[in-house]
């Protein structure tokens, strides 16, 4: 068994993986996190997504490879939940407020005014290029994270351990196993720290986590956090507090987080089953109350 934990993104990253072939994976994939972090950060400027965001209208720009393929696939989930879901919602976390790095509790008002899009902010080219629609700015967050767990799991698979290991990224995670080895994975509370509220045994497959408390904060006292409305740019209002979804992918397990805030029970289901993916989410609501919702094609969680 070898292991890396380390911290970054404000995130701890934690990996697991069984007898490895490859001495130098360590210093390779805190290498490519350490870039991720740096050019893909909505708080630096002049990385390259901040470049990306600085596009006039009619502009366009060549993107590294990984950029790229992270945005274009955000930009298709975006398409197919109709908005809800959206990496195009910079300047709406920043209106309300969230336009630091966490820690932090209150947040001052800004005076940011923007239209929403019934079009693609951007549209894909050959070559990596990408032509700038209209004035929407980009912010990958969780999505972001989601597709470099995933894309490290799939590299030390194939490349590294095959036999079975783990890429956790601050609660969202990615599992294999190619034999007897089972992952079992503790759900947080949502509001107790140290606490577990229920345990999955798998094998392979991917667990996302989203929750209303950990990314909060108030601004002219008024509650706020950054789960939003991808079609209209406003701070979700549910009943819901936290959701964990098990799927086959980590990038499809962040979006359906956020769908479950979003969306009733049944069309939550009907989504999935318009997919046609395996899924289940255990919901946590206000009250206290918890249950699992099968979606899609059924996936095995004990």
């Amino acid at each position: 068994m070898d292991t890396l934990s380390l911290n970054i993104m404000n995130t701890n990253f934690y990996i697991e993986i069984s007898g490895q072939r490859n001495v130098n994976w360590q210093e390779k994939v805190e290498q490519w996190l350490c870039y991720v972090a740096k050019e893909w950060s909505r708080f630096e400027q002049n990385n390259e997504l901040d470049t990306l965001n600085q596009l006039k209208i009619g502009e366009t720009l060549q993107l590294s490879a990984d950029l790229y393929d992270c945005l274009k696939l955000a930009d298709e989930y975006y398409m197919l939940t109709n908005q809800l879901f959206s990496p195009y919602l910079k300047y709406d976390l920043e209106r309300h407020g969230y336009n630091q790095s966490f820690p932090f509790k209150e947040a001052a008002r800004t005076s940011i005014q923007i239209d929403q899009t019934d079009g693609k902010p951007l549209l894909f080219l050959n070559e990596q290029r990408v032509l700038k629609m209209d004035d929407q700015q980009v912010d990958l967050g969780g999505f972001a994270k989601g597709y470099v767990v995933e894309k490290i799991a799939q590299w030390l698979q194939h490349e590294v351990a095959p036999e079975y290991g783990i890429v956790d990224g601050g609660g969202d995670m990615k599992m294999w196993s190619s034999g007897e080895k089972v992952w079992t994975i503790g759900i947080a509370h949502p509001s107790k720290n140290n606490e577990e509220m229920h345990y999955i045994k798998m094998r392979n497959g991917a667990i996302a986590t989203s929750n209303r408390v950990f990314r909060s904060w108030r601004q002219d006292g008024k509650a706020k956090h950054h789960l939003l409305n991808g079609q209209t740019g406003e701070v979700i209002d549910s009943a819901i507090l936290q959701t964990t979804v098990v799927t086959n992918s980590l990038c499809v397990a962040e979006v359906a987080t956020k769908l479950c805030f979003l969306l009733h029970e049944a069309d939550f289901q009907q989504w999935f089953d318009k997919q046609k993916l395996p899924c289940a989410c255990f919901i946590v609501k206000e009250d206290g109350n918890s249950y699992w919702l099968k979606g899609g094609e059924q996936i095995d969680v004990s």
